[in-house]
């Protein structure tokens, strides 16, 4: 192998980390303003937005039913675990 040929290479391979590198920090430091400056209820519109985006193809759902309605017992819940209760297995949450 000719030294020139190890030399490019090495550049090349310099070049791909210098690119990987500044890729990586110019991603965090978006991140990070983007953290910074938009308010937590945008964050959490544009997450559930994204997140509704890639689960739109699932045949799957989940549905999160609160055991509490503020102090007392919420009759959904109680309605679902009954429903629910002799159709599932015990070790499902």
């Amino acid at each position: 192998m000719s030294s020139s040929s190890a030399e490019s290479k090495m550049a090349l391979a310099k070049i791909v980390l210098s690119t990987v590198g500044s890729i990586v920090v110019t991603t965090i430091l978006v991140r990070s303003i983007i953290h910074y400056y938009n308010p937590l209820e945008l964050h959490e519109y544009l997450f559930f937005g994204f997140k509704n985006m890639f689960t739109k193809f699932s045949n799957q759902l989940t549905m999160v039913i609160a055991e509490f309605d503020g102090l007392v017992n919420n009759e959904i819940y109680e309605a679902a675990e009954i429903y629910l209760g002799n159709k599932l297995s015990p070790n499902i949450h």
